[in-house]
Parts: structure tokens; C-alpha cells; sequence
């Protein structure tokens, strides 16, 4: 279950709402997920998912970087999941982009579990390099 919408560049205007819970269920995790970042219903451009990739590698890599990235292209909640380099990276972007809006649509970021997170990007443990836009 996720909720995510598209264009281009991160609003900084909040819609309000704070980070929320800094921990998943088995501790502090580098991993989340942003709901609400594009609605494939609606994408024509055929870049789209593209354009989402790099406008949210560039709002982490200010906080410290992700070594994952996957946008869920049929999801109807336009999620993008993540990876950050950290725990703590992972908290300050998910606190940093918690209610801010993309495209028209408000962003609403969580945590998933580590294990979760392996489970369905198998191999996403091993990852240690920083992604570039």
C-alpha cells in the first residue's frame, strides 16, 4: 500500500505534517517510501519517471544521499521507494520532504523496514555507492 504524483522540481512549501515516525519496526532504517509523487494515469511524458529520479536524488543528496531508487511505474499511489545511505539520512529526508508538495500534489514519506525493504529489491543490502543524479 502506497500514495505518490509528477512534473518537475520539489516545492518546498509545506502543506504541514512533520517527519512522523523516525524508526520502522525493527529500529531506525535507512529505507522509505515517498506516496504520492505521480499518478501513471496521467504521465505523457515519456520521461516522466525519469524527471522524478533525478529531482529526488538531488533533494537527498543535500541530506546525505541515497544508494536506492525505485519508482513503482503502474502504482496507482505514485510511490518511489528509497534507500538512503543511512539511517539518519534517512530521517532527514524523510522530515525533509513529509508534506511538501510535487506537482500539485502533497508528498507523503515513511519507513519500511530493512528487511522489508531486501525482500522486495533482493540484493539492495549490499549497496554502499551514493547514486548521482
Amino acid at each position: 500500500a502506497c500514495q505518490c504524483s509528477v512534473s518537475s522540481g520539489i516545492n518546498a512549501e509545506y502543506g504541514g505534517g512533520g517527519g512522523g515516525e523516525t524508526t520502522s519496526n525493527d529500529g531506525p532504517s535507512p529505507c522509505f517510501v515517498l506516496r504520492n509523487m505521480f499518478d501513471p494515469s496521467t504521465e505523457t511524458d515519456p520521461y516522466w519517471a525519469e524527471e522524478i529520479r533525478s529531482d529526488v536524488i538531488g533533494e537527498c543528496g543535500q541530506l546525505g544521499g541515497v544508494v536506492h531508487i525505485h519508482i513503482d511505474k503502474q502504482d496507482p499511489n505514485g510511490c518511489v521507494y528509497l534507500k538512503a545511505t543511512n539511517a539518519a539520512t534517512a530521517n532527514a529526508c524523510v522530515n525533509s520532504l513529509q508534506g511538501r508538495w510535487f506537482s500539485g500534489k502533497m508528498i507523503q514519506a515513511s519507513y519500511m523496514s530493512t528487511t522489508e525493504y531486501s525482500k522486495k529489491f533482493e540484493g539492495t543490502e549490499y549497496l554502499r555507492e551514493k547514486l548521482e543524479r
